[in-house]
């Protein structure tokens, strides 16, 4: 399963809390050529591979590195070197710190603790609510695999299907599994199969087709409105549903513009000690052919990501308001409108 993973600007600057470990110069030679030797393999461009590699090894050759006393501080400093050599803010090195497992016990524990992971998060769905007017509010972190998220997904969405208006909240997405974002779209389009986008790998890897559900849920809506929040951190594949939805017209973006980390990657051990997340594909959108990479998606609306929510709340009232005849449920719409804060009613 290929995954858009979640990677940070800098893996190192997630793991301050654990005690620092020591490193010394024999292991920083070794992980800067390992290092450089899988980026130079997975790369999605070969071209900008090879780069990033020469610009390893100089760095090594000058003594740049020799400053870095522990492992954290060396993978700062080689994810701030790749990210300034290719602006991929997918491309981070990571500090291993868990002890070496016993044989046979490896696969066994990853897995136990993804799925200890995946129910502390509720699979990523943290809050689902019907607020005054019938809009409905749904709050997604993650988008964890298909075989993980979807029963969860299903529930909130089922929940929400009476709702006049949605809103989705992916201000602190980090984003996930890109056939989990095709399986939340498939609940806002009609048509199955839509083509939503490629992941393009480096060749000879195939490229990977990413549509709508063959089969459409029965709680899809594809004529409600819907609102998408966004934030500076919003990222990777949390910035994929507000960029496909707003290409088809289908949402309004409601926010900051988001990270800007659209290449799509996997983690790859570099020695006993780091890992690197290195994107080895290109998103294709089927609307235009573009992506979100380096830009990120710039709001219809722009406003700060505090303000997002009230902003969207307001539009969408505002919206069933001009549709709703005179009568007590306009009342109630307007009611609902009027307690929320001036500025928000404006935009």
């Amino acid at each position: 399963m290929f995954a858009i993973l979640a990677a940070a600007a800098s893996a190192a600057s997630r793991q301050t809390a654990a005690p620092p470990i020591a490193i010394e110069p024999a292991l920083i030679a070794s992980t800067v050529n390992a290092l450089g030797a899988v980026i130079t393999r997975e790369y999605i461009d070969p071209d900008v591979a090879s780069a990033l590699d020469a610009r390893l090894k100089q760095a090594l050759a000058d003594g740049r590195y020799n400053a870095a006393t522990t492992a954290d501080a060396l993978a700062g400093m080689l994810t701030r070197d790749l990210y300034e050599g290719s602006h991929d803010k997918h491309l981070a090195v990571g500090v291993i710190r868990e002890t070496p497992p016993a044989p046979g016990e490896s696969t066994e524990s990853r897995d136990r603790a993804r799925a200890r992971a995946v129910r502390r998060t509720n699979a990523g769905v943290r809050k689902i609510e019907i607020l005054p007017g019938n809009v409905g509010y749904f709050e997604l972190t993650n988008f964890f695999r298909p075989e993980e998220a979807r029963d969860a997904l299903a529930a909130a969405m089922h929940t929400l299907s009476r709702a006049d208006a949605l809103i989705f909240d992916m201000r602190r997405n980090g984003g996930g599994s890109p056939g989990t974002i095709t399986f939340l779209a498939s609940y806002l389009f009609d048509t199955p199969q839509l083509p939503l986008f490629d992941i393009v790998h480096r060749p000879p890897e195939p490229v990977d087709h990413y549509a709508t559900e063959s089969t459409v849920p029965p709680e899809r809506d594809a004529r409600r409105p819907v609102f998408v929040l966004t934030s500076k951190n919003t990222f990777s594949g949390g910035e994929g549903l507000p960029f496909l939805l707003q290409a088809r017209h289908r949402a309004e973006v409601i926010g900051e513009v988001t990270a800007g980390a659209a290449n799509p990657g996997q983690p790859y051990p570099v020695n006993a000690r780091f890992t690197v997340t290195v994107p080895n594909g290109r998103i294709v959108s089927a609307v235009g052919g573009g992506n979100w990479e380096g830009a990120g998606v710039t709001p219809d609306v722009k406003t700060t990501a505090a303000e997002a929510f009230d902003v969207a709340y307001a539009r969408a009232l505002r919206l069933l308001i001009e549709r709703e005849p005179a009568g007590a449920w306009r009342d109630t719409l307007e009611r609902a409108l009027r307690t929320l804060p001036a500025v928000a009613r404006g935009m």
